[in-house]
């Protein structure tokens, strides 16, 4: 899947100015992480002047491919925790959802029996069907109408 031929500094300098060349092909995105992370681990990238730092820094975004920002990312992940893992993901508070399928069906009939009225008159319709003719499926219709259906 990928080697580990660049070890040193050197040998990291060397393909940046196109002297060796690399092969890196990873699967997913953990096995770019494991890559990374085990590349900052064989440099022992904290202990490495500014200038190899950014050499390393300048080695990781070519070879994976990954932004400036990227890297930067990772490399203090694993500065700060000492491993990488990938943190994209659901959101931990997701919006909840308010309108139900059957809510957007009934307004879409809605708006199909009455022509596609303006958002105050659909309201409005919406609440005379609830109050007048105790229809429960026009309760919570009143802000629904900017969905595409």
């Amino acid at each position: 899947m990928y080697s580990h031929r660049l070890q040193t500094v050197e040998e990291i300098r060397s393909f940046l100015s196109g002297a060796t060349s690399f092969d890196f092909e990873p699967q997913s995105r953990d096995d770019t992480c494991q890559w990374v992370r085990d590349s900052l681990r064989q440099l022992r990238n904290p202990s490495l002047g500014k200038a190899d730092r950014g050499a390393v820094k300048a080695c990781l975004e070519k070879v994976t491919g990954l932004s400036r920002a990227q890297v930067t990312r990772l490399i203090r992940q694993h500065r700060d925790t000492g491993r990488i893992r990938d943190r994209r993901g659901r959101p931990a508070n997701a919006f909840s959802r308010r309108y139900t399928e059957a809510d957007v069906a009934t307004l879409a009939k809605t708006d199909a029996l009455h022509g596609n009225l303006s958002g105050p008159a659909t309201r409005r319709l919406c609440e005379r069907a609830w109050t007048i003719d105790g229809d429960p499926l026009h309760e919570r219709l009143y802000n629904l109408r900017k969905s595409y259906a």
